[in-house]
């Protein structure tokens, strides 16, 4: 199976509000991926025109001899999974604690305790989904489908509240269409995310 490493992590983060933050570079490589002989290194970086994370730069370098890398080879490279994937690594979300403070929490952990939370009043349920559709930007996954999923609502609820919240003035950065179909990642096995390097930074921010 293909293991994903992440490196080269700046220490600039971009803050998306609701606490979400992003690094604004990182690569991540990849080897072992099926029918791909060669090791994969994406650059990503966060687009602010496409208001997402995005790949930057892409390339691959053989991992031996008697191997030519051929178009063919070049149509099996997943740079948007391995954009996701290497997303959870480095992309985190600070909560409110208990006794009042912030706690700095991976990704993969945030949206696990927002699909399981079980005391969620209805005042909380448009800052809940806005949150989850900004961290959902951060992975460069697609978020109305990420909000759906996550507070087990339909994706025409979703899309109500996402207009309501950009309406609101809430998020104006809201767009209502899904800019692609979600990589074959499934957001909610990421409690710690992959491994590899994280130097996560910037300042405490609540809703």
């Amino acid at each position: 199976m293909a293991e994903v490493e992440t490196y080269d992590i700046s220490e600039e983060r971009i803050d998306l509000g609701s606490g979400v933050t992003v690094p604004k570079t990182w690569h991540a490589r990849v080897s072992g991926e099926q029918d791909v002989p060669a090791t994969i290194t994406v650059r990503v970086e966060w687009d602010a025109a496409l208001g997402r994370s995005a790949v930057a730069l892409a390339a691959l370098e053989r991992e031996g001899g008697g191997v030519d890398i051929t178009s063919q080879v070049l149509r099996e490279v997943r740079t948007h999974w391995i954009m996701t994937k290497s997303a959870f690594a480095v992309v985190t979300v600070d909560v409110e604690s208990g006794d009042g403070y912030s706690e700095r929490i991976p990704v993969g952990e945030f949206l696990a305790r927002e699909q399981t939370r079980e005391d969620r009043e209805p005042s909380d349920i448009l800052y809940d989904a806005v949150a989850v559709y900004r961290v959902a930007t951060a992975l460069s996954y697609p978020p109305l489908k990420l909000v759906a999923d996550t507070l087990d609502i339909s994706q025409s609820t979703a899309t109500r509240l996402m207009s309501r919240a950009r309406d609101s003035g809430l998020a104006p950065e809201v767009r209502i269409q899904e800019p692609r179909r979600a990589p074959a990642v499934d957001p909610f096995l990421h409690r710690s995310g992959p491994t590899g390097p994280s130097r996560p930074g910037g300042p405490s921010i609540g809703r």
